[in-house]
């Protein structure tokens, strides 16, 4: 399994969601929070993308903006800023429908180093009301950080520090959108439908329609299960603290036959419930089985899938997940994966899942974190029949004339997916098989023209 090594370069052109974002998207999924964000105009224009994300069968929050200007950060003025708002937020702030006060911070104003955690503090004690502050800049790193840190200072605020009775058969969720799939608001709920049916009760999520009495009952729940392979070294710290172990992060993700199969029985095992799971998925089989057996649509899908060549870009669990789905399920080979993350544990993690491809016959081209130009490079060599990827880097592979699926992505906004059917389980192998056919026809179709036109100074 050949790890491909980035040449020296002077920047990196990847796309890198930053903590920041991952704080207003884990803030935005508790329910009655009122977040200040405190900073200029473009950083508060991204964060309500993000923020958005939590709305679709959830929650809307509310979010202001401070309206720093380059005038206040050169002038020192900033803090004012913050001021105002919370002034303005004081007088409109409904204690019968709010239920938490968060100041998120950006680049600019934590370099000025204003003091929102001195600002939550005041307003706690004006308004008698639980407020927490996030410091988690762009440049503290990845999405990763932001999710860290914002449970850091949930589980800090909420969460007593005596463990209370454990539920059986409890879980706590941690970051479901860290699926990473552009289908994640609907991916997870499948999981939520999965975990029901064998009989494992959802604790808390951190973060989605989450309660402030579900942060209050943490501690309650058996087991955190990972939907990511990253570390959260912040959050760890309290989990231990209320004494609640975790598992999931060397698990697959449940995209495809077998991937599903790998993760519902590690769930399961956790719960001596392997039996009962063994059931449901037999169950679910015999549904996909009415739709595809004996479809000569499907026939045909699957011999044109047979033996392609694909490259997979995205988070490294989530590429992994899809490269061992495309292997084990769909008979095609993921020649190049791109593992994009912040963290090294994240990497190894995902590497260890795509060992399994090559112990079983077939060497899979890694790259990790690297440019998009080394990306480009990569897979006009290596001459895949199609890429899997974000709606990110789609124009760079389109316009190398290579058929492009978006089925990936930093979040659900702009996917244009609305309806509510997932990607995951047994029964999410019906959405992937229909996605794959979107790609299958502009590969079958226009694939002689375009290699005629690929780009040559790539």
């Amino acid at each position: 399994m050949p790890v491909i090594e980035k040449k020296m370069r002077t920047a990196n052109d990847a796309f890198q969601p930053s903590a920041m974002m991952g704080a207003v998207l884990a803030l935005s999924g508790i329910e009655g929070v009122e977040i200040a964000f405190h900073g200029p105009s473009g950083c508060y224009t991204i964060a309500g993308h993000y923020r958005t994300d939590q709305a679709p069968m959830g929650v809307y929050s509310s979010m202001r903006p401070s309206g720093v200007t380059e005038d206040n950060l050169v002038m020192g003025t900033s803090m004012e800023k913050l001021s105002q708002l919370i002034k303005f937020m004081k007088m409109t702030f409904k204690k019968d429908r709010s239920r938490l006060f968060a100041i998120v911070n950006t680049d600019s104003t934590a370099i000025t180093g204003d003091d929102i955690l001195g600002a939550a503090r005041r307003f706690e004690k004006e308004m008698g009301f639980p407020a927490i502050a996030v410091d988690a800049p762009g440049f503290k790193g990845w999405d990763v950080v932001g999710y860290d840190l914002s449970y850091r200072a949930l589980l800090g605020k909420f969460a007593p520090g005596d463990s209370l009775a454990k539920i059986p058969d409890s879980v706590n969720i941690i970051a479901p959108y860290m699926l990473h799939s552009q289908n994640w608001i609907f991916d997870f709920e499948e999981i939520r439908s999965l975990l029901a049916r064998l009989g494992i009760r959802i604790n808390c999520v951190l973060t989605r329609n989450t309660r402030i009495e579900d942060i209050k009952n943490f501690s309650a729940a058996q087991w955190n299960l990972h939907l990511s392979a990253e570390d959260f070294p912040s959050f760890q710290k309290e989990a231990d603290r209320l004494a609640v172990p975790s598992f999931g992060a060397d698990l697959p993700l449940p995209y495809g036959i077998a991937n599903t199969e790998a993760w519902f029985l590690g769930v399961a095992r956790q719960f001596g419930k392997e039996e009962k799971a063994r059931e449901i998925l037999t169950e679910d089989s015999k549904r996909v089985k009415s739709i595809l057996g004996f479809n000569y649509t499907y026939t045909w899908l699957a011999n044109l899938l047979m033996q392609k060549r694909v490259a997979v870009i995205g988070r490294e669990k989530f590429a992994a997940s899809i490269a061992r789905a495309l292997f084990y399920d769909f008979d095609a080979y993921p020649d190049v994966v791109i593992l994009q993350g912040s963290g090294r544990s994240a990497f190894e993690r995902s590497k260890a899942l795509l060992a399994d491809i090559e112990k079983d016959g077939y060497s899979v081209k890694i790259m990790e974190n690297p440019s998009y130009i080394e990306v480009a490079r990569l897979i006009q060599e290596s001459e895949v029949d199609f890429v899997i990827g974000s709606r990110i880097e789609k124009p760079l592979i389109e316009g190398m004339r290579f058929p492009h699926l978006s089925l990936g992505s930093a979040g659900y906004f702009q996917s244009f997916r609305f309806v509510p059917y997932p990607y995951v389980g047994y029964n999410g192998v019906l959405y992937l098989l229909q996605e794959l056919g979107l790609v299958m026809h502009d590969m079958m179709t226009e694939k002689e023209m375009w290699r005629g036109l690929r780009f040559k100074n790539i």
